[in-house]
């Protein structure tokens, strides 16, 4: 497959690059098989000084982080007969979360929140207490709103079950079986590093430290913020979920994963961690509804679209200049439209 608008796809982020509206950029597509486009624009840093992008350069992924990490790890879990989405969270973490159930974390229909600053409480006993005592703001499953608290109840769930650190869960449950080698919880300095955003605290940019403050303070590892990588590990990894005959996955699981979960509940359309296509989405206008993908604070996305034989990566370095630049977030359908559009057998 080849794909015929890769130069439209680099003239538009070279204008916002020229205009300021985006430091730069790394986009890469993939079919199951094979990587057809990869490239790099602009810099992975503007300040202290100008640092060029390259296709190698490491990301904060931020959410993509829920997915990625946790949600996947999730998946491997369940095949393991560990548990089942419909069991309560309090099954599991020991505080009343009334009737909260795994499946609501997964779909964010908790009820929780949509954050809480934890910062002031950086161990995991007391993060839990704290989200435990959180006000619902309706009722598990009748409403989606997208919640951090979510992910984080999630990776401490993992963790429990798994009986090891979610930065170690990661590498033996997700990057060393998919091959994910640059991938991986921070902090990070061995490599080129897309540069965040200034931290008053620190008197610099953050680079390779995690841009999220709650996991930040949480050592940097959280269910919901915290991975660093790659467009290439980010590839490899949708073509995991196009082609899970792998055996990282059975067929049965990642079919499932994909499904819609949400449909007639008010809110946004979402399957098990993943978005699915809807109106004013990054997903485009031109997405199956067979879709999943997700998008993160620093400029991050993933979209995976079974029907076309897709996988569709696009990391931009958006809050290095502050978290007023909306360009990259435009760009993201804009991006999803060329490739759809410039598929050629």
């Amino acid at each position: 497959m080849h794909l015929q608008h890769e130069g439209r796809i680099k003239t538009a982020i070279q204008e916002l690059v020229k205009s300021g509206e985006l430091p730069g950029a790394v986009y890469g597509v993939a079919t199951a098989k094979d990587i057809i486009a990869i490239g790099a624009v602009g810099s992975r840093q503007l300040k202290p000084s100008i640092l060029p992008m390259t296709d190698n350069t490491l990301f904060d992924l931020a959410s993509l982080t829920k997915v990625v990490a946790t949600t996947a790890i999730t998946m491997r879990m369940l095949e393991r007969g560990a548990f089942r989405f419909d069991d309560l969270v309090s099954h599991y973490l020991p505080h009343e979360f009334e009737d909260i159930r795994l499946s609501h974390l997964l779909t964010h229909t908790s009820g929780l929140p949509a954050w809480l600053d934890l910062t002031s409480v950086p161990d995991s006993s007391s993060r839990v207490t704290h989200i435990a005592k959180a006000s619902r703001l309706f009722a598990p499953g009748t409403r989606v709103l997208y919640s951090d608290l979510n992910y984080i109840l999630l990776g401490y769930v993992m963790e429990k079950i798994g009986e090891r650190p979610l930065d170690v869960l990661f590498i033996e449950e997700v990057a060393d079986p998919l091959g994910m080698h640059q991938t991986r919880y921070g902090p990070r300095n061995d490599g080129p590093i897309a540069a965040t955003e200034w931290d008053a605290g620190t008197g610099t940019f953050l680079s390779g430290v995690v841009h999220d403050e709650n996991a930040r303070s949480a050592g940097g590892i959280s269910g919901h913020a915290g991975l660093f990588g790659t467009v290439q590990d980010l590839l490899l990894f949708g073509q995991n979920i196009l082609r899970p005959a792998t055996g990282w996955l059975a067929a049965a699981t990642v079919t499932a994963w994909k499904l819609p979960r949400t449909a007639g509940i008010p809110g946004e359309l979402r399957a098990w961690g993943f978005q699915k296509p809807y109106p004013l989405s990054s997903a485009g206008d031109l997405m199956s509804d067979q879709a999943v993908g997700h998008t993160g604070f620093t400029g991050t996305s993933l979209w995976i679209d079974p029907t076309y034989n897709v996988v569709m990566v696009l990391l931009t370095n958006r809050v290095h200049l502050g978290r007023s630049l909306n360009a990259p977030i435009r760009l993201r359908p804009i991006y999803h439209n060329l490739v759809l559009s410039g598929l050629e057998q």
